[in-house]
């Protein structure tokens, strides 16, 4: 791969669940957010009680539904895919580091971040 330019590509999604146990965690992030509830300047009180409570209450009829189709969201199978197809057709171009970053769930942006750095310097 001598000559090709290196680069990072990072392929950002929402994120899901990836097992019945991580739904009330993933629901917790997810409403934790004020852009999915807005609470203008009580968000600062309000935003994690608020979200603790709704993700308590949706727990359960949210895991029936993942259980449903398997236990889990299938958004990171998906986008480990797209990953792995983008990786390849890169290849003859460029030698290209592609990560997967999630805004609810891991691999958070953080861990994201965090792989780059361990395939060396772009």
């Amino acid at each position: 791969m001598a000559g090709k330019k290196r680069v990072g590509v990072v392929l950002f999604q929402l994120g899901g669940p990836d097992s019945l146990e991580a739904v009330g965690p993933f629901l917790y992030n997810l409403f934790c957010d004020p852009d999915i509830i807005p609470l203008g300047p009580l968000g600062v009180v309000l935003r994690r009680p608020m979200a603790k409570l709704i993700s308590i209450r949706r727990a359960r009829p949210v895991a029936r539904r993942y259980a449903e189709i398997g236990g889990r969201s299938p958004i990171r199978a998906l986008t480990e895919r797209q990953r792995d197809r983008l990786g390849a057709a890169l290849a003859p171009l460029l030698e290209a580091t592609v990560v997967i970053a999630m805004r609810y769930w891991h691999p958070f942006a953080s861990e994201a971040v965090e792989a780059l750095h361990r395939a060396g310097p772009l």
